[in-house]
């Protein structure tokens, strides 16, 4: 029995359905109250996102001389409804790793709230054997951080060899080197934000879940 621990964003959907749509109900807003041409609102806060701003709101504010709480176009991009979607290769590898007995563990960073909207618009909890969102345990337990790896072994045990990480972020590969498991880097396309392995060894990478297989067989 093998334990595999997914990461969420850009592994099982994309992050920029998510991103996107709060982005949309944003731009709506500034059309509302502002007379702003929604349209164009979200296709400015696409292109500030795109430049890798870490502050989208702020700057889009701060560059359209709006005085706006930025916390409060946060909430509105939060609570923002979705329609959220799994990669096609995702959902039919997730029911096939569970018919073999294998152990399915979610581990993801992120706002509680946001995560468990993400998991409940997917619905992926009936695929999962445990879903940890690490908000709930406090930011210290955010990946890279192990913390939350102590709690996983105590319930599922074993060694360590029979555990492995899927995910696609930097902070999913130093997490799985700190613990000492196996990972498995998802190279997907248009992903936010990817992990740097150009010089990192053991580690098998996968375009998509169809691919996983074999990776599971990687020594």
């Amino acid at each position: 029995m093998i334990k595999i621990l997914f990461d969420l964003d850009d592994t099982l959907y994309p992050e920029k359905q998510y991103i996107y749509q709060g982005f949309w109900a944003v731009a709506q807003y500034f059309q509302s109250k502002y007379r702003l041409e929604a349209t164009k609102v979200y296709l400015e806060l696409v292109f500030i996102f795109k430049k890798q701003s870490k502050r989208v709101f702020d700057d889009f504010l701060k560059e359209n001389n709006i005085d706006e709480d930025p916390l409060y176009i946060v909430n509105i991009y939060r609570s923002a409804k979705r329609n959220l979607s799994l990669y096609s290769d995702v959902l039919e590898n997730l029911k096939f790793q569970k018919k073999i007995g294998n152990k399915l563990i979610l581990v993801t960073n992120g706002h509680s709230e946001v995560q468990k909207g993400k998991i409940r618009n997917l619905k992926l909890a009936e695929y999962f054997d445990d879903i940890f969102i690490l908000d709930n345990f406090g930011k210290e337990y955010w990946k890279p951080s192990v913390l939350i790896f102590d709690n996983i072994y105590d319930k599922y045990k074993g060694d360590l060899a029979d555990y492995i990480f899927v995910g696609n972020g930097q902070e999913d590969l130093e997490f799985a080197k700190k613990i000492g498991i196996r990972f498995i880097f998802v190279d997907r396309e248009n992903s936010v934000r990817k992990a740097e392995i150009e010089n990192e060894q053991e580690i098998y990478i996968v375009r998509n879940l169809e691919e996983l297989i074999k990776g599971l067989r990687y020594k």
